[in-house]
């Protein structure tokens, strides 16, 4: 493994990750799962996947930037946005 790639491996490993959490955090596999601990995983991998995006935004190589930049932010734009209707639905179910 190269080092260099290293921010690129990580991005994906956190892509795998994400998937994963996605379609075993739910009701059919853990039906007593509160809500705000999902909340809490997933915006554990998008501090993440910010964490990822400034590693491969201080690497030298031009092309690692541009990878990165791109899956991180492809990435980090629909969780946050699913972890902003999460709150949503944890907000109307509270009230």
């Amino acid at each position: 493994m190269n080092k260099r790639y290293a921010p690129l491996y990580a991005t994906l490993g956190l892509f795998i990750v994400t998937v994963i959490t996605f379609l075993t955090l739910n009701g059919r596999v853990f039906p007593n799962l509160e809500l705000m601990m999902v909340i809490w995983v997933y915006l554990a991998i998008d501090i993440a996947l910010f964490a990822t995006l400034i590693w491969g935004l201080l690497t030298k190589d031009r092309i690692i930037k541009i990878y990165t930049l791109l899956a991180t932010i492809g990435l980090m734009i629909p969780l946050s946005i699913w972890i902003f209707l999460l709150l949503l639905a944890n907000g109307i179910s509270e009230a």
